[in-house]
C-alpha cells in the first residue's frame, strides 16, 4: 500500500502539467486565499528532497513568479474589492488581520507588505488595501517581490530538508516538512496576534491625553 502511494505520487509530481497547475493554484491562492499553496509548495520540496523530483529550483521560481502575479492583480483589483474589505466584521479573525494590516502599514510600509506575505488573509486584505488608496505601486512591487522570495524558499526549502534528512522514507519527509512548514505559519500568525493585542491595548494610553485636550 505504501509502494502504492508512493508510486502515485510520484507520478503526479512528474507529469508535465504539475508545473502549470503549481502556478495556476499558486496565482489563485493569492487572489482567494482559500486553499494554502504553502502546502503544495513544501510537498513538492519534500518529494524533491527524498526522489529528486520534481525540479527544486523550478518549483522556486513558479511559487515566486506566480505570487507576484497574483498579489499584483490583486492590487489592481484593489479599488473594486475595498468594499468587502470593509464590511469584514472586526471581533472576527479576519477583522483582526485588517485591524494589523492598518495598523502597522502606517507605522512601516516596507516591513508589513514583507510580514503580511506569510499570513494568507493579511496579505490579501493588505495588497486590496495598498491598491485602493493607490500606495506607489513601484514601491508595493519592489516590497512584496522581497516578501514573496522569502515566502517561496521557505516553503520550499522547509519540505526539502524534510524530505532530504528522510530520503529513504519519501511520505515520512513528506509529512515532516509538511508539519514544519504548518507549525511556521502557526508562529507566524501566533506572532502577528501578539503584537496585534498588544498594539490595541498600548493605544487607548496613548489617545488618552488627546481626549483631554
Amino acid at each position: 500500500m505504501t509502494e502504492q502511494i508512493v508510486t502515485w505520487v510520484e507520478t503526479l509530481l512528474t507529469l508535465p502539467v504539475f508545473y502549470p497547475v503549481l502556478a495556476g493554484l499558486v496565482i489563485l491562492d493569492s487572489l482567494l486565499p482559500l486553499i494554502p499553496s504553502e502546502a503544495v509548495l513544501t510537498l513538492a520540496g519534500s518529494w524533491s528532497g527524498s526522489r529528486g523530483v520534481p525540479d527544486l529550483l523550478t518549483v522556486i521560481q513558479i511559487a515566486v513568479v506566480g505570487a507576484v502575479v497574483g498579489d499584483n492583480i490583486c492590487y489592481l483589483l484593489g479599488t473594486r474589492l475595498i468594499r468587502f474589505v470593509e464590511s469584514v466584521p472586526a471581533d472576527s479573525a479576519r477583522g483582526r488581520a485588517v485591524a494589523w494590516v492598518r495598523g502597522n502599514i502606517r507605522r512601516n510600509a516596507a516591513t508589513t507588505i514583507i510580514v503580511a506575505r506569510f499570513i494568507p488573509w493579511a496579505r490579501w486584505f493588505m495588497t486590496i488595501m495598498l491598491g485602493s488608496v493607490r500606495y506607489p505601486w513601484r514601491w508595493f512591487f519592489l516590497y512584496d517581490t522581497i516578501g514573496v522570495v522569502i515566502w517561496a524558499l521557505q516553503a520550499v526549502l522547509i519540505g526539502y530538508l524534510g524530505g532530504w534528512i528522510f530520503s529513504d522514507y519519501p511520505l515520512v519527509g513528506m509529512i515532516v516538512g509538511i508539519t514544519l512548514g504548518t507549525l511556521v505559519g502557526l508562529l507566524v500568525q501566533r506572532v502577528q496576534d501578539l503584537l496585534y493585542r498588544r498594539r490595541q491595548a498600548g493605544e487607548p494610553a496613548r489617545d488618552q491625553p488627546r481626549k483631554q485636550q
